[in-house]
């Protein structure tokens, strides 16, 4: 079920409602069974991986905990790691990994060793929810949680609707405890949860789908556009996918506030960075810490001296390009973001250069890592088109129009949409100055409760009459 949907702004009130009104007991059930629910709204069977992702990772967790051996006790652990990561590779990886086969051996369908590829569907939410299970079982070996007791509880620890297909990546530790507990109704809850619910409603609805009309035709089209035109593409670009994820996030988080449940901070204005570390430590921050816990901190960290902190780093952000997407596209935004990563830790180890930077006044420091991250975006972005059969033929068009002042045509940009643009950053910039300057505005009822119910009116027209783009980050 999409968020941005008739169907989920029925479905949400409806779920909440009954939430509150059924006896304490059955809070935990209702949630569960409504989870299941709106997966199931995608494709019916893909209930089953999600399904076999808690309940093998349940049993496997129980069954290290009660073995006597450490050996044992590591076998369990990986039977846990590797059946999520397993469903990962068939489902998300296994096309690509053919393809790269067959291109490497330069195969063709003639030859006896060309492989066909399998054709399956990308299962929604399949990159988050196996991920969510990993860390459970990790947590669980180094001590960091108890088990639980119930695979009913962990089972909606895995698959929570509000954050089920594109994250927040949850942590045990954070919110399982919070699935025992029976929730109240409480009024500061609702006004949390609506302000943060409508304002990502607002950054999907009005800025990331109007984007997509702009961008769209020049990634679809870069020969009819000029080398302006691909720099709007890529800029664009960045802008949507920053408003359509976060903005998921920001539903997700606020429909969870609601119904009495805390989930942590997905995204903290990255784009106000100063270099490229601090942006990937404010954006996806659920995913960044996942990585930095389970790949930096496994591989070693910085405990090995200089050398090894580097390469456990490049490593690091390149799986994270790889987890995007199963393309060569996204093996060149990793290795691109890689590479700046550890390029960024070697420079500023100098103080002086260090020094040298942190003088470079607060407005300008986000120059160089949103530069770097639209230049990225050509790759993250690109497509197969009818004209250019590969993504990465269309990175790499893109980037030489850029780059050698092409002519063609100039895109039109619609003026609102500059206009709410230029809002969002505005707010963003206030906030991170001082977090709770609206905070007087946005909680008087009188605004807050007017406001979110002509978002929510408006959305629903909208959604009535169109059909709203699914989020970007589902496809990974």
């Amino acid at each position: 079920m999409l968020f941005n949907s008739v169907h989920y702004l029925i479905f949400a009130p409806i779920v909440i409602l009954i939430y509150f009104l059924i006896p304490k007991r059955y809070q935990s059930t209702w949630l569960f069974i409504v989870s299941l629910y709106f997966y199931a709204i995608f494709r019916i069977p893909f209930i089953l991986l999600l399904i076999f992702s808690f309940v093998t990772t349940k049993y496997a967790v129980d069954w290290m905990e009660q073995a006597k051996t450490k050996n044992l006790k590591i076998f369990w652990l990986n039977i846990a790691i590797w059946s999520n990561l397993s469903l990962l590779f068939i489902f998300k990886y296994l096309d690509f990994s053919i393809t790269v086969w067959n291109q490497t051996f330069s195969l063709t369908a003639c030859d006896p060793d060309f492989v066909q590829k399998s054709g399956i569907l990308l299962p929604m939410g399949i990159s988050f929810f196996t991920l969510q299970a990993v860390s459970y079982a990790v947590d669980v070996y180094k001590g960091v949680i108890q088990k639980t007791n119930s695979v009913f509880h962990f089972g909606l620890f895995i698959s929570f609707f509000p954050q089920l297909v594109a994250g927040p990546i949850l942590r045990a530790s954070d919110v399982l405890h919070q699935f025992l507990e029976s929730k109240e109704f409480k009024y500061e809850n609702l006004k949390q949860g609506l302000k943060q619910l409508f304002w990502g409603i607002f950054k999907k609805t009005f800025i990331a789908d109007p984007i997509s009309y702009v961008i769209d035709p020049i990634y679809n089209n870069p020969s009819e556009y000029n080398w302006i035109g691909m720099w709007i593409a890529a800029v664009l670009f960045a802008v949507q996918i920053y408003c359509d994820f976060s903005g998921y996030s920001d539903i997700a988080i606020g429909t969870a506030r609601i119904l009495g449940f805390q989930i942590p901070k997905n995204f903290n204005r990255p784009f106000l960075s100063g270099t490229l570390t601090e942006l990937w430590r404010r954006w996806h921050i659920s995913f960044s810490s996942w990585l930095r816990d389970y790949i930096y901190i496994g591989l070693g960290g910085n405990r090995r001296g200089e050398v090894f902190a580097y390469i456990n780093l490049f490593i690091t952000t390149f799986v994270s390009g790889i987890w995007h997407g199963a393309d060569w596209t996204f093996v060149l935004w990793g290795t691109l973001h890689a590479s700046m990563m550890v390029i960024e830790k070697f420079v500023f180890r100098f103080a002086a250069i260090k020094n040298a930077w942190e003088k470079i006044p607060n407005f300008m420091q986000p120059i160089y890592p949103v530069g770097i991250f639209v230049l990225s975006c050509f790759f993250f972005r690109a497509k197969p088109t009818e004209t250019v059969p590969t993504g990465l033929g269309i990175a790499e068009l893109m980037i030489k129009r850029a780059f050698t002042g092409a002519p063609g045509a100039l895109p039109n940009i619609d003026f609102s949409l500059i206009i709410l643009i230029s809002f969002l950053f505005f707010v963003d910039i206030v906030q991170n100055q001082k977090e709770d300057r609206f905070d007087k505005l946005t909680n008087n009822v009188y605004f807050l409760f007017p406001v979110c119910f002509i978002l929510y009116v408006t959305a629903f027209i909208i959604y009535s009459v169109t059909v709203s783009s699914p989020f970007l980050y589902f496809q990974f």
